[in-house]
């Protein structure tokens, strides 16, 4: 939401080439939006496919509507995907910086989850209470791996989609 937020922000401002709001823009697609988002729908959907009670137990359906499910989990998706092929980004000029970001948040939403694993002793979402504690540090590693994937296949295809259309009309 921050970033979509952002986005019309800057899509209303008069000067755009070099602002402040822009560069902050190109980071939250690029290291966050793009990578988190196309994950989470990845990986939700996958786990569901196998057992839905493990990511999103029936229960909840008294609490949350189909839509509210879809607007979380699949919405997301088309909505990331036409940004990326209708609107260039900037990446980063060093990956591992990038990176860095992007392993800060993992690290944060893990420590979150873990906290509230700690502090009621509920896992957030109940698959985790299937694997010990090394299973658990194996699945996280995983995780980040493919959003780390995730943020290098967004950088690519954002280069693929955006250097061609600028070597076509003569931008830069």
């Amino acid at each position: 939401m921050t970033f979509f937020g952002l986005a019309a922000v800057t899509d209303l401002q008069q000067e755009k080439t070099g602002s402040a709001l822009l560069k902050w823009k190109d980071l939250l697609f690029s290291v966050f939006a793009f990578p988190v988002g196309m994950f989470v729908v990845l990986l939700f959907w996958t786990i569901y496919a196998i057992d839905r009670e493990l990511v999103y137990p029936a229960a909840l359906d008294s609490f949350f509507p189909p839509w509210i499910n879809h607007a979380m989990h699949t919405f997301v998706f088309p909505v990331l995907l036409g940004e990326l092929l209708l609107q260039p980004h900037t990446y980063p000029k060093t990956k591992l910086s990038a990176l860095a970001a992007l392993g800060l948040v993992g690290l944060a939403y893990l420590s979150w989850i873990i906290w509230v694993y700690a502090s009621v002793g509920i896992w957030v979402y109940p698959l985790l209470g299937y694997f010990s504690a090394a299973g658990l540090m194996g699945f996280f590693l995983f995780n980040m791996s493919v959003v780390t994937l995730l943020y290098l296949l967004g950088q690519e295809l954002d280069g693929r989609l955006w250097r061609k259309s600028e070597a076509k009309t003569g931008r830069s």
